[in-house]
């Protein structure tokens, strides 16, 4: 049985959230995403920087995790896009929903 995963994904703007997330589901490696938008402060070549920044929060299966690096990576502008997965436990009917939805 495949693992279920929440994979978060960065962005700096929603022109870029909405490519990758559409990159994503076009393959059929994510079943949905939300964007989650709001201020961030990081630390980036040794100076704090204070913007509004976008994160994709994507559901998939751990079989699609290298192929979802891969594709954030051809799809990002970031020097660095921020990609972390999350393993999780749900209901049924979210699991078969995700496994309607991404490509086996």
């Amino acid at each position: 049985m495949p693992k279920y995963l929440q994979c978060y994904i960065s962005a700096e703007n929603k022109n870029q959230a909405d490519a990758i997330l559409n990159s994503l589901l076009a393959k059929r490696l994510v079943a949905g995403g939300m964007l989650l938008h709001g201020p961030s402060r990081f630390w980036w070549k040794g100076e704090i920087i204070d913007t509004d920044y976008y994160n994709l929060s994507v559901f998939t299966t751990d079989n699609h995790k290298q192929d979802i690096i891969d594709d954030v990576k051809k799809a990002s502008t970031e020097e660095v896009p921020m990609i972390w997965f999350v393993q999780f436990d749900g209901n049924e009917e979210l699991f078969r929903w995700i496994d309607s939805e991404i490509s086996k």
